[in-house]
């Protein structure tokens, strides 16, 4: 008996949905941050040079805090880099370059987080540090999925969650912000995954066509779950627009993914890795080249000499620091 296809109700493309020349316009604008000011800033902390106070950092690093600049720098690139792919040929070695920064960077700041929390219960309080994006971080693994890294995925899946139920996320995004489709996309980890899990609140539960895909990404038929990944598409368009107090949006201006279906090239990716065919073609203009289809797998680079310099200082200053960062440490 054939299985039944999966019925999710559609939404059609939003008419308001951003074009990609005005997302292109948008970058074009800026804000800019040159990458000779982010490098400068990565390489004092390599070399030492924030041990002194100075303008631009008026209290110095005497508790060797583990600097984090090359997250935010990455992130800001990558998302350019995916937005901007469909005039760019060589997007899939700037992606991977990216997130080599972006993998070092969220180490750096997954790491500190914890020392943080070490630090302040010896002081005698319950603080902790609350720094964690789940929306950059997920749509960071995404890009992980796109480029065919899995073991990247799985750390990087494995730290999120961990971070989520170490209390390091940021609180307005976490529960005012309502990044459903990164929850979604967090969830079909631990499905996939099978050993972790995160109590989420109930807004990451309200979502029908998440729900859909998520009970059913695994069917051997892909023709079976074409419905829900067309209104996944769709719902992918009504979920751009410019951040404010009163509307969040998944997909938003800030990081110019409205273009990108980042989570239906994860779910193909994952998919993939579980050996089950995927559409030929899904009929969508979220679908446009070269998010038509899954990439090849792409090599992960090595890390360059300053990535290499981020990561001898932090193993120099803590011992522990790989340990840490290690999948039975993020599991327990």
């Amino acid at each position: 008996m054939d299985q039944e296809v999966i019925q999710c109700e559609r939404s059609g493309v939003n008419p308001k949905w951003p074009s990609y020349k005005s997302v292109l316009g948008r970058i074009a604008k800026g804000p800019y941050v040159s990458d000779d000011y982010e490098f400068n800033g990565i390489r004092e902390y390599v070399e030492r040079g924030d041990a002194f106070a100075k303008p631009s950092m008026p209290v110095p690093n005497n508790d060797n805090v583990t600097r984090s600049s090359s997250e935010w720098m990455a992130v800001t690139r990558a998302h350019k880099v995916m937005a901007t792919a469909p005039d760019n040929p060589q997007w899939l070695l700037e992606l991977a370059h990216w997130l080599r920064y972006y993998q070092v960077g969220i180490w750096q700041l997954f790491f500190w987080a914890g020392q943080f929390d070490i630090i302040a219960k010896a002081a005698g309080n319950d603080r902790r540090r609350q720094n964690y994006s789940i929306q950059t971080a997920t749509n960071m693994m995404a890009a992980m999925a796109i480029l065919g890294w899995k073991d990247a995925v799985i750390h990087q899946g494995y730290l999120t969650h961990a971070a989520l139920n170490r209390g390091h996320q940021l609180v307005i995004e976490y529960e005012e912000q309502h990044r459903r489709a990164q929850a979604f996309m967090l969830r079909v980890f631990a499905d996939w995954v099978g050993d972790v899990s995160h109590q989420w609140p109930a807004y990451a539960y309200d979502e029908p066509i998440y729900e859909a895909l998520l009970a059913n990404w695994r069917t051997p038929s892909p023709d079976d779950l074409m419905p829900c990944l067309l209104a996944a598409c769709d719902r992918h368009t009504w979920q751009t627009g410019k951040e404010s107090q009163k509307n969040s949006y998944d997909f938003n201006q800030d990081w110019h993914l409205e273009r990108v279906p980042v989570e239906i090239l994860y779910i193909l990716r994952l998919r993939q890795w579980e050996g089950l065919a995927n559409p030929q073609k899904i009929d969508h203009p979220l679908l446009a080249a070269p998010f038509d289809q899954l990439p090849s797998e792409q090599p992960v680079p090595e890390l360059d000499e300053l990535m290499q310099g981020v990561l001898k200082r932090a193993r120099e200053d803590w011992p522990q620091y790989d340990e840490v960062l290690s999948l039975p440490a993020l599991k327990s």
